[in-house]
């Protein structure tokens, strides 16, 4: 019996949930998501169930492989443009709008896609489902700002208290806020709603000017120790 190198094996096995994704986006887009089986899927896909749900347990996950698939594709797609932007600001914003209008087209989608990040979200622990163990859906996004993020501060743009990936953490889950509230009112813009997520995390919420709020500091400061001293 012939035994196949891990690397073909694992080849195969990305091509064959490519296939199985691929298929079953294209049903979703002729039937609408809901009214697709996994049954359906299968029969499309010309393989047997136990293979589909061998690599896609459920729906929702066929679904998320899509999209990180179009997402590591845009980016490829981007990263001319973005190196036309020469500040971290910049390209932010740049990727940003497009995010949006790629969220934009795909909003139908976007409350199982959610929910299905949600579910699979580790926060330390292994997976239960093999299918699923390595896949990491929820870090697609993470990756993607931490590289940013990191140019950002070796260009000294961006302060370096905190690691890019400690950053990237907190802003996605901002950016997650966003498309959250933009699924819940119709009327909201997600260009807006992102834009304003990101000046919230380059900026803060305080109202005060930084210059002023350093000032007002060492002067609370060189009171409280003159009181201590004794010193009026």
């Amino acid at each position: 019996m012939t035994i196949q190198p891990p690397k073909r094996r694992q080849r195969k096995r990305e091509r064959t949930a490519s296939h199985l994704s691929a298929t079953a986006f294209k049903l979703f887009e002729a039937h609408g998501y809901d009214a697709v089986s996994m049954e359906q899927i299968a029969d499309e896909a010309d393989v047997a169930k136990a293979t589909l749900y061998n690599h896609f347990p459920v729906k929702e996950a066929l679904l998320a492989h899509r999209f990180r698939e179009d997402i590591a594709a845009g980016m490829t797609e981007l990263a001319t443009a973005l190196a036309a932007h020469k500040s971290f600001d910049q390209r932010m914003r740049y990727l940003l709008r497009e995010s949006a209008a790629w969220h934009s087209e795909r909003r139908a989608y976007m409350p199982h896609y959610l929910r299905f990040l949600t579910s699979q979200a580790s926060y330390g622990e292994t997976p239960t489902n093999h299918a699923l163990r390595d896949q990491r859906f929820d870090t697609d996004t993470r990756q993607i700002l931490t590289l940013m993020i990191q140019a950002g501060q070796m260009a000294g743009e961006i302060d370096t208290r905190q690691t890019a990936e400690q950053i990237a953490w907190s802003f996605e889950y901002l950016l997650f806020g966003a498309v959250s509230a933009w699924l819940c009112d119709p009327n909201t813009d997600l260009t807006t709603r992102f834009l304003a997520a990101f000046d919230l995390l380059m900026h803060g919420i305080s109202s005060a000017h930084p210059a002023k709020t350093t000032a007002n500091t060492k002067a609370q400061t060189t009171t409280a120790r003159s009181r201590s001293s004794g010193v009026k």
